[in-house]
């Protein structure tokens, strides 16, 4: 369950590379995330990406850092975003819990 967990965590964030990426960064060199270090990196690599969806989708914490500017920056963003939030959250974890059970 946690290799079907990174598998699909791991395609959303290689597209995110692609997709994401280059709008965060034009964000960042906006000057859009002073304060925070992170932001400007969270999608440079299939990591961080990697990092930065078990972050805000697994966990639920930060969508206001990242996620909600970049949305309102540039909202087709929104169709990975969601589609990485619908299947991890209401696809792979509920079948990891409906198996437990």
């Amino acid at each position: 369950s946690l290799f079907l967990l990174l598998l699909v965590m791991s395609i959303w964030a290689v597209i995110a590379v692609e997709v994401i990426n280059p709008k965060v960064q034009d964000l960042a060199a906006a000057g859009y995330w002073e304060g925070c270090d992170r932001c400007r990196r969270s999608f440079s690599s299939t990591f961080d990406a990697n990092l930065t969806f078990f972050q805000t989708v697994v966990a639920g914490d930060s969508w206001g850092t990242i996620a909600v500017p970049v949305i309102e920056a540039h909202p087709e963003t929104a169709c990975v975003f969601i589609g990485s939030l619908m299947t991890l959250v209401f696809g792979v974890l509920n079948l990891i819990v409906a198996v437990i059970v």
